[in-house]
């Protein structure tokens, strides 16, 4: 009985890390090797699944905060995000992601966005938070790094166009190639995201040129006119357009 008693004891002790609420995320940090607190709440809710973890391979240092949470109006124009990270040795490449809940784990990969830097679009109104996926891959073996949230929230309010209207009146329409793109008054240009010109959106791509036809931007399709205009209430490749622009 007494055997039987010690052996029950031992399985319970084998398990308690697997009923743990944090034993998967805690166990990895323990692996690469997270030696602070700091670190450990940057990283605890890193998804290692499937990657082929590396030991010998340096993890990616961030060396830049996601700052303060933001506000924008619905359309408004928003400032791009970015971080900042470093490796001895490696290539490192991004991943940004966005979820519900302020946590940098469980989101969803955001299709394109593979940059050290996102904007964030402002075309539905709620709160979101992102982050990003460092990877630094050496050969055959990586190790990942995930930055802290950047909550983000759109609100149901429409952007002001008090400064787009006196842009208009001097901005101009400039043709590189076979590609359009708008200068604004002061020689600048609207790039990765919406401008209002004149009553009418566009989507500007990384280039600052007009985006045209069928694209998604975060989780809605939108459609274009050969003008690189936004199309609103019309059907169009049997798909129906809202009043705000998006795919029904």
């Amino acid at each position: 009985m007494k055997l039987k008693r010690g052996l029950l004891a031992g399985v319970v002790l084998c398990c308690m890390p697997l009923m743990t609420a944090c034993s998967a995320k805690d166990t990895i940090g323990i692996l690469v090797g997270s030696n602070s607190e700091e670190t450990q709440k940057e990283e605890k809710t890193v998804d290692l699944n499937a990657a082929n973890i590396d030991d010998s391979v340096g993890k990616p240092e961030i060396t830049s905060e996601m700052g303060d949470p933001v506000t924008y109006d619905l359309h408004a124009t928003a400032d791009p995000i970015t971080v900042e990270a470093t490796v001895s040795e490696g290539t490192l490449s991004y991943q940004w992601y966005r979820n519900n809940v302020d946590s940098n784990g469980g989101g969803t990969a955001i299709d394109g966005a593979t940059e050290a830097t996102y904007t964030p679009p402002t075309t539905e109104s709620g709160t979101l938070y992102y982050y990003v996926v460092v990877t630094n891959t050496v050969g055959d073996g990586v190790q990942l790094t995930a930055s802290g949230t950047k909550c983000v929230t759109i609100t149901e309010q429409e952007a002001a166009t008090d400064d787009t209207e006196a842009t208009e009146e001097t901005g101009s329409w400039q043709q590189s190639g076979d590609n359009w793109w708008y200068q604004r008054e002061d020689g600048t240009y609207p790039a990765n995201g919406w401008e209002e010109i004149k009553g009418k959106w566009y989507l500007f791509d990384e280039n600052g040129y007009i985006r045209t036809g069928w694209y998604q931007w975060g989780d809605n399709w939108f459609y274009f006119d050969e003008n690189g205009a936004m199309v609103c209430d019309a059907d169009i490749d049997g798909y129906h357009l809202g009043s705000d622009g998006i795919m029904q």
